[in-house]
């Protein structure tokens, strides 16, 4: 479907990317609005049909909305006569095919196509739809605190040019919900937020480590420095940065791929505990790698690298998937254009999938032209049960070999 839906009451309204296939073309997406919002058989009756609901008014409304919808939600998956091929669906599934074995358990099969009521109801229950205006303020009253909204939901943050936009409440509830945990770290003496899709800060040890490494540097910066926070993820890193080299008159920039992750270091950054000298901080809009940042030299890149060798499942994955090493291949391919000489490197990274690895990363850095000063290592325990510990590491690299 298009990027822009006209919707009575509200205009013309931008529905980002990941929301644009909830529902069929033809559709009807209607605006309830709060006299209509105590009406749930009326608003369910429009979602169990195949509508786009979508939702205004107080709070306390609108989660007594999401209350009966959530409470009936069994009952808005049931295919059609003509997807049953004749078949009767009942309340207990009767006088139909049984549901196949192993991965298809549950699912429902007809005339070729499969029918998995599971997916089914989140894809509903996505069509109950809250809107935000233009400066991305939610239409919900007492409006909640969200801001940079659009980037919580993987889009630029003027990829709405302007209009209205649309947003499940669901996925509101989501973002509330990783928002309403944070993560401390004790290098930085503060506590941080990681949004949905966002790696959380849990390993105090590699904070620890990236901040030896800054240490170590630091005597070789020179004053006015430019520092690149490469996948700034929540943000640790670029104020670790700031704290510990601000002092140089340091300009610090940071980056990531996901626009959710650029969100999270910007709600990060304005937290009343973060560094309080933020004049010089940065945020890049969201971009592959290199791909938004400034089109010059570097004295220093900090770059914690995907340090799992497999394919991203999801957008969550992708802080810590590197399938084949080819986003670590293609920083290093890139990374002479934008070092100084002399430059230096932090580059993270972990044996979690073994030797080989590693000396793909160790051959990596002799052929981007750089040499190893320092590994600052540590042994910690993981989660995984076929290995229970693993090493980190913070490569300390320099690019003396370039030429002035």
């Amino acid at each position: 479907m298009d990027s822009v839906r006209r919707i009575a009451g509200i205009g013309d309204v931008y529905v980002p990317t990941q929301f644009r296939e909830i529902a069929a073309e033809d559709a009807s997406w209607r605006l309830f609005t709060q006299g209509e919002l105590s009406q749930f058989d009326r608003i369910f009756t429009h979602l169990r049909r195949g509508g786009v609901a979508i939702v205004s008014g107080d709070w306390d409304h609108v989660t007594g909305v999401m209350d009966y919808i959530e409470r009936k939600k069994d009952e808005l998956v049931r295919p059609s006569r003509e997807e049953r091929g004749g078949a009767k669906w009942s309340g207990k599934h009767r006088d139909r095919q049984q549901p196949r074995m192993g991965s298809d358990r549950g699912k429902f099969h007809s005339g070729g196509r499969t029918f998995n009521p599971a997916q089914g109801k989140v894809e509903s229950l996505s069509r109950l739809m809250c809107w935000a205006d233009s400066s991305g303020t939610l239409q919900i009253h007492p409006p909640p605190d969200l801001p940079y909204l659009l980037e919580w939901v993987g889009e630029d943050q003027n990829a709405n040019a302007g209009r209205p936009f649309l947003i499940p409440l669901t996925r509101i509830q989501k973002i509330q919900k990783a928002l309403a945990e944070t993560y401390p770290i004790l290098a930085l003496g503060v506590s941080l937020y990681a949004s949905d899709n966002v790696l959380p800060p849990q390993s105090q040890e590699t904070v620890e480590l990236f901040q030896r490494g800054l240490r170590s540097v630091k005597p070789h910066l020179p004053q006015g420095a430019t520092v690149l926070d490469m996948g700034c993820g929540c943000g640790s890193l670029t104020l670790l940065a700031a704290q510990e080299v601000a002092d140089l008159g340091a300009r610090i920039y940071a980056s990531d791929l996901l626009p959710e992750a650029v969100a999270t270091t910007r709600f990060n950054l304005r937290r009343p505990d973060a560094h309080s000298d933020q004049s010089h901080i940065h945020i890049m809009p969201a971009g592959d790698l290199f791909e938004t940042v400034p089109a010059f030299h570097f004295d220093l890149v900090i770059f914690n690298a995907p340090w799992v060798v497999s394919r991203a499942r999801n957008r969550a994955e992708i802080a810590i998937h590197d399938e084949k090493q080819q986003t670590l291949q293609r920083f290093f391919n890139d990374l002479p254009s934008y070092l100084n000489p002399m430059g230096q490197v932090l580059i993270g990274y972990a044996d979690a999938s073994g030797a080989k690895a590693i000396n793909r990363l160790e051959t990596m850095i002799d052929a981007a032209g750089l040499t190893t000063l320092n590994r600052f290592k540590e042994r910690v325990a993981t989660h995984r049960s076929k290995r229970k510990w693993e090493n980190i590491a913070v490569y300390e690299l320099i690019n003396d070999k370039s030429d002035p």
